[in-house]
């Protein structure tokens, strides 16, 4: 269907205006004014305990494992009479180190229930990077996996902290301070416990960064932004209903049913795979761990109805050889997000899928994954864009002094919201190099909204590659590179370069069994960029590039790669564009 701009002013007008479900209000917090959903629940426990009446619809599906709303209640409440009773009180942070499992998030509501504040702690870290979330964030107990205890066996005698260890396909050693999960479940089995009840200000969440260098920053945040954050999702679900009726089940699917593609330690992974469908009574189909082939046979036997993830994820689904071999016809949503969105995408998403309610979004962990977002015929108006400004989020964008540009000016974007991140858990430094001028928070993003306010991003600040006084946005160019159907991941970067300053390069990692001529490669970018941005250097992988615990590629480690000789070139090294390519 066909939509104008004003279509979307008005239907957003009519939904979040006085007497709607999402009626917006303004309230004081910290000394600002910020918009909020009137009728957001008041904290995360709110949210957890009204999902209990979904009763019996199933909630959860894992190897094989299924459980309803009653079923995962049950352990829910034997875990948070346990960790009460073992002396966990209000405050007290209890970390959690392990994949998706259905363990992670009865721990985490559990957790939530007796007043604690989570510290979800990247499962794909190394003993350093889990030493460091929990001693940093003070963290009283430790619910991990076994992969993650073996990282802990030389610390175990140093540590202060009582561990519960989730067994797998082996058994681990137990002891004085390392406890079974059955067992220690069992305990609180047929116990009391006291819920608490959290002020809508109070912390619950501390989440690491997954950055590429330094050490992470615990990004703290308040029960008041997890409930605006998922009122936020559903507020989008229902302004593209308003605007084009709801989406029919088909393929036998009779309940919404999103495969989660991404980690619960990671802000999108939390909302969409916990929360959100604790609220709205969904079915989540649960993976140990991405497998593109074990993703289509789960689309094809649960149903599922959405799949919701970074654009490399996504990408690797619909461009597999054996996707139309599987039943895939329950999607109605597909959703790619989280980083660029690849010129070719959108045409690969309604080949493969038809006509899905296809959707993009900005986000970060410290605005806890709220920014700009759009859906269904939203997404359709612009689906290159990231999306239009969510109603409880303010953005600017301001140059390298700090001061705001006009608007479809790009620049660094500045944020100002209520799910916006109160500080860094006890980091003041980067707390005064973060927010400026009262709540603007400082993201690294470098992007512009045009005259219709759709958000569009170009690149990171530190991204920038600066070649011969040209400030060139590496995202623009590997926007454009996926617009190549030969192009199945790319990445690029810059390199020192003694008369230029720097230099450009590019990786890309090829469609299978569709390997591009480099000379093709060139011709295809310099037809649609400037000659200064077209790579001096391109080289090519033989596997999927590396990526970050947000399943975002791994710019620092592919960069590591080239310096260290990994990628190959091209037979063909040189190119007719390589001897003038100044572009000015």
């Amino acid at each position: 269907m066909t939509i104008s701009i004003e279509d979307i002013r008005k239907a957003r007008e009519e939904i979040t205006g006085s007497g709607g479900f999402f009626e917006l209000e303004n309230r004081e917090i910290d000394g600002h004014i910020y918009k909020v959903f009137k009728h957001a629940p008041a904290s995360s426990v709110d949210i957890i305990q009204n999902s209990r009446g979904h009763g019996e619809a199933e909630c959860l599906i894992y190897q094989g494992r299924r459980y309803t709303f009653n079923k995962f209640f049950g352990e829910v409440d034997a875990c948070a009479a346990t960790l009460q009773n073992s002396g966990i009180v209000a405050g007290d942070r209890i970390a959690i180190a392990m994949r998706n499992s259905p363990e992670w998030s009865i721990v985490f509501s559990a957790a939530m229930l007796v007043g604690a504040i989570v510290v979800p702690v990247n499962s794909w870290g190394k003993t350093e990077e889990l030493l460091y979330a929990i001693t940093d964030s003070g963290s009283r107990m430790l619910i991990c996996d076994g992969p993650r205890l073996r990282l802990l066996d030389d610390e175990l005698g140093e540590l202060d902290i009582d561990i519960v260890v989730v067994p797998g396909d082996r058994e681990y050693p137990t002891g004085e301070r390392v406890r079974e999960w059955g067992g220690f479940v069992e305990t609180g089995r047929g116990l009391t416990y006291q819920v608490a009840k959290p002020d809508p200000l109070d912390l619950c969440l501390i989440l690491y960064t997954s950055g590429s260098t330094g050490s992470p920053k615990g990004v703290a945040h308040r029960h008041i932004a997890v409930t605006q954050s998922v009122f936020n999702m559903m507020y989008l679900g229902m302004l593209v209903i308003s605007l084009e009726g709801a989406r029919e089940f088909k393929g036998g699917a009779t309940v919404e049913t999103p495969l989660l593609t991404v980690p619960l330690f990671h802000a999108t992974g939390l909302l969409s795979g916990l929360h959100l469908p604790m609220m709205t009574g969904q079915k989540v189909v649960m993976m140990y761990k991405w497998d593109t082939l074990k993703a289509l046979d789960l689309i094809q036997t649960e149903k599922v109805t959405s799949l919701s993830s970074v654009p490399a994820i996504v990408q690797d689904l619909l461009a597999n050889p054996a996707f139309d071999d599987y039943d895939t016809r329950s999607l109605i949503r597909v959703t790619g997000a989280g980083a660029a969105t690849p010129d070719g995408m959108p045409a690969l998403i309604k080949e493969k899928c038809g006509n899905p309610s296809r959707s993009a979004g900005y986000g970060m962990t410290e605005t806890l994954a709220v920014g700009a977002t759009m859906s269904g015929c939203i997404y359709d108006l612009k689906p290159n864009a990231s999306g239009l400004v969510t109603p409880i989020m303010e953005m600017r964008m301001v140059d390298e002094n700090g001061a705001p540009l006009p608007s479809g000016v790009p620049g660094e974007i500045e944020l100002y919201g209520v799910t916006c991140t109160p500080g860094y858990w006890e980091q003041p430094e980067a707390n005064a190099s973060t927010f400026v001028d009262g709540r603007w928070m400082k993201s690294g993003d470098v992007g512009y909204i045009d005259g219709e306010g759709f958000l569009n991003i170009t690149g990171r600040i530190k991204e920038i590659v600066i070649r011969g006084g040209e400030n060139i946005y590496p995202g623009e160019i590997e926007s454009t590179a996926y617009g190549m159907n030969q192009v199945h991941e790319c990445v690029v970067f810059g390199e020192p370069d003694t008369a230029m300053g720097e230099e450009l390069v590019m990786v890309i990692f090829a469609t299978p069994g569709h390997l591009p001529e480099e000379q093709a490669l060139r011709e295809y970018l310099h037809q649609r960029l400037a000659g200064y941005k077209v790579p001096r250097t391109i080289r090519f992988s033989d596997k999927p590039l590396p990526r970050n615990a947000s399943e975002k590629l791994h710019k620092l480690k592919v960069k590591e790669g080239y310096l260290s000789g990994v990628y190959s070139a091209s037979t063909a090294e040189t190119s007719t564009f390589s001897e003038d390519r100044s572009g000015f």
